[in-house]
């Protein structure tokens, strides 16, 4: 198995340089890998003394169930990003849809939000997906899951809310306005507007979306209580605490999207939060853990998945 992986990768390789394309393609792909990685180094370097000075213990149990609500969440959201595209685009296989989307999340872990959307839009190229057309579809991805992160903030951060005396207002109105602003008749007289056509928006688009990044939400929570466990035990009760703490600083980080980078908020507004249920000390190490174990997670996967394309290409 493992020769045979080998021998694939290598073929790929020679292959892949025989032609300016795929040369490009292949340059792509490898730094989509490798920049990731560059900036893991570089946090666990700049974190080193939280990472060195804390008595880690290993706990397989909980580690194992952070994989696997991260391969959970990755797979619900590459079909809705699949039922997006197709919806905007003509139909493509959601098993590319999976492929693209997994290797494409590399991507956000680069400064700036243009990387992530132009590594998207130069891989549906080669479907014959224009790049307005994935911009749009990644436009409508980022409103459902904003929309959706209000939702789960405001019926799990209520405590939240009331200890930090945020205004509950704000999110209502971000709610209201999101649901007027991503009504299909609005969309379409948006995409008319700008003379996009052949896109088809409709209630059942919308419904589909807002209710699976929802559940995103919610398995992004189980996903960082679970880490937390990893270093340092967690109540149960304290689980609809941490779900809401992971979606109020996830809803407040993209509105920094369009940031050089937004490294630091969301360790920051973790580690803030909580220390309601955990000492300052812990919170801080569970924040960084949990960027760090993610971006190891997103790596993974995506060279599984490379390895287990090249091998069918292989045979």
């Amino acid at each position: 198995m493992k020769t045979n992986l080998i021998e694939s990768g290598k073929r790929w390789l020679i292959n892949s340089f025989r032609s300016p394309k795929k040369s490009i393609k292949v340059l792509i792909t490898v730094s989509l890998l490798c920049i990731p990685i560059i900036i893991l180094g570089v946090i666990v370097y700049k974190q080193r003394d939280i990472l060195l000075t804390y008595n880690w213990q290993f706990h397989p149990l909980p580690f194992g169930l952070a994989f696997i609500f991260f391969c959970v969440s990755i797979f619900m959201s590459s079909l809705v990003w699949g039922y997006i595209v197709n919806n905007v685009s003509q139909r493509i296989s959601y098993q590319k849809h999976i492929y693209y989307y997994i290797l494409s999340n590399l991507a956000k872990r680069m400064p700036g939000t243009i990387w992530y959307v132009a590594s998207r839009a130069q891989m549906y190229s080669e479907e014959g997906v224009s790049i307005t057309k994935t911009s749009l579809a990644s436009g409508l991805e980022m409103a459902f899951i904003a929309l959706a992160g209000v939702v789960i903030a405001l019926l799990f951060s209520t405590e939240i809310i009331v200890r930090y005396h945020l205004n509950p207002i704000i999110f209502i109105i971000l709610l209201i306005v999101g649901i007027i602003l991503l009504q299909p008749k609005f969309i379409k007289w948006y995409l008319k507007l700008f003379k996009i056509d052949g896109i088809r928006i409709d209630y059942k688009l919308l419904g589909i979306s807002l209710i699976s990044y929802a559940i995103i939400w919610i398995l992004g929570g189980l996903l960082l209580y679970e880490i937390g466990n990893i270093v340092y035990p967690i109540p149960s009760s304290q689980l609809g605490y941490v779900i809401g703490s992971w979606t109020i600083v996830g809803v407040i980080s993209i509105l920094f999207i369009f940031s050089p980078t937004n490294f630091g908020i969301t360790e920051l507004g973790l580690s803030l939060l909580l220390t309601k249920i955990v000492p300052l000390s812990i919170a801080v190490v569970i924040s960084v853990t949990s960027r760090i174990l993610i971006i190891i997670f997103e790596i993974s996967l995506a060279l599984i998945f490379l390895g287990v394309k090249r091998l069918r290409k292989g045979n």
